[in-house]
């Protein structure tokens, strides 16, 4: 447990309820439990909000690339030692230094002045360049290997705008995990050679990307015309997915169930029954809904621990036998997943852990196996957990499995679990919970809708109009 104590700071916010607020203690909080190498509190439109700078080699160390995902589950769990008060409503992630001022300390005046106007118009990553670039980015930027990679870059982000060498793949050009994956494939197509995951999962800035895919390229090896990567199209997705996970991963799906399993699942599902059935009062409705056998994918609202055990809990017996769970590994594996028991516990639970770095393409693929293989897949598109109870974007990712599986989607909508147990609170309480599984529906006819609702690939159309059936679907629980 963090402690949180209030030291005796010069500076200090005075809210509108009152409330003083020290930003330093703030500030030595977050750093404690999160990869910051830097940060500012201050206060926007009465919000008490932080710029914040990440430390990169943190992220480097650890393989995570998406950085405002791994801050905001990491400030969303510290959150809940401190007042409600002193807990950031918000955050702006900059890779570039912050100010200082001549005595070392943070100049919070200038900090606010520059980046107050961005938090408002709501724009996040490198700020606008000012003076000419350096010799040796100027020369960087006409070589041959950088004209390759701004090209592929400006396919797979779409972006309009000129491309600079301080840009983030994900804050500026929002090219997230599966975005990675097309720009890795796109880069060894442009090159004709086999390009280490590392020199793009390691990459954060334009500038990075470019100086690690040309250090890559000097040992990399050509790749046979007939063993290229997969062109950026239409099929895409569906031959990077139509491929066997791993030998050490394949050995972690269990199909079938043995006794051992079989016994595991039952007693498991006994004691998960009970407990929401004591503390929680679960009640489901529409159950049936859920097919009793063939592929899909039962996709639900994400607010608390207490979801994916909730599901397990109103399934019908066939399905719970049959079901698969897309986990965020981070929550509950590593870095023990080397451990054996720990092992038999996610094979026997058939739990598919990801992360959004350099593992993210083999869990998708693990999810491809099994809905080929008939089985079901319980998957919380939002990602994270929502701090509000609303439901949030989904991601990409689901809509690439919906799509190129052609797997039934379930909605699910879960009510109570965000009061019983929200993601800023430390211990669950008391509350009833509620889920209503909605009926099946058909990936093309949600492609067809999201088409409609204006998306810009197949892959969006289905996110956009299963977050509607589900939206919908929770009304109805109210």
């Amino acid at each position: 447990m963090t402690e949180v104590l209030t030291p005796p700071f010069e500076d200090f916010l005075v809210l509108n309820s009152g409330d003083k607020i020290y930003p330093e203690e703030l500030e030595v909080f977050y750093t404690k439990i999160a990869p910051v190498k830097e940060m500012c509190v201050f206060t926007v439109s009465e919000k008490l909000w932080a710029i914040i700078q990440p430390n990169l080699d943190s992220f480097r160390e650890f393989g995570e690339v998406n950085l405002r995902f791994v801050l905001k589950e990491r400030f969303d769990n510290a959150s809940q030692e401190l007042p409600i008060y002193k807990r950031l409503e918000g955050f702006t992630v900059i890779l570039e230094d912050l100010p200082f001022t001549s005595s070392g300390k943070l100049n919070r005046n200038e900090i606010k002045k520059i980046y107050e106007p961005r938090v408002i118009a709501g724009v996040e990553g490198a700020l606008p360049v000012s003076g000419e670039l350096s010799g040796d980015d100027l020369a960087l930027t006409k070589s041959v290997a950088a004209k390759r990679i701004l090209q592929c870059l400006k396919v797979i982000s779409g972006s309009r705008k000129t491309i600079i060498l301080e840009d983030s793949l994900e804050l500026d050009l929002g090219i997230d995990s599966l975005g990675r994956i097309e720009l890795t494939s796109s880069l060894e197509s442009a090159f004709s050679a086999d390009l280490k995951v590392e020199s793009i999962s390691r990459s954060f800035t334009v500038k990075d990307l470019i100086l690690n895919i040309t250090d890559a390229l000097k040992g990399a090896k050509d790749i046979p015309l007939e063993d290229q990567g997969v062109a950026i199209g239409e099929n895409y997705w569906e031959e990077h997915l139509n491929v066997l996970p791993k030998e050490e991963t394949m050995q972690m799906l269990e199909l079938s169930t043995g006794f051992f399993a079989w016994l595991f699942r039952v007693c498991f599902t006994a004691i998960d029954c009970l407990i929401f059935k004591v503390f929680f009062n679960i009640k489901a409705e529409g159950a049936k809904n859920v097919p009793k056998e063939g592929a899909y994918i039962l996709y639900g609202n994400h607010t608390s621990f207490l979801d994916g055990p909730a599901i397990g809990a109103c399934l019908p017996r066939r399905p719970v036998f049959q079901i698969f769970y897309f986990v965020f590994g981070p929550y509950f594996f590593r870095p023990f997943i080397k451990n054996r028991v720990l092992r038999n516990f996610v094979k026997m639970g058939r739990f598919i852990p990801f992360d959004f770095s350099k593992h993210f393409l083999e869990a998708l693929r693990s999810c491809f196996y099994v809905l080929k293989n008939g089985k079901g897949l319980c998957f919380f598109p939002e990602g994270l957990r929502s701090t509000d109870g609303k439901i949030g974007e989904f991601k990409k990712g689901f809509g690439v499995l919906a799509k190129v599986t052609g797997a039934m989607l379930v909605p699910v909508a879960i009510t109570g679990a965000h009061e019983a147990w929200p993601s800023t609170s430390k211990y669950p309480k008391l509350y009833p919970i509620k889920l209503r599984f909605g009926k099946p529906l058909l990936s093309a006819d949600l492609e067809k809708e999201g088409m409609l609702m204006g998306a810009k690939d197949p892959y969006e159309a289905i996110c956009l109009a299963a977050r509607k059936a589900l939206v919908e679907l929770k009304k109805g629980t109210s």
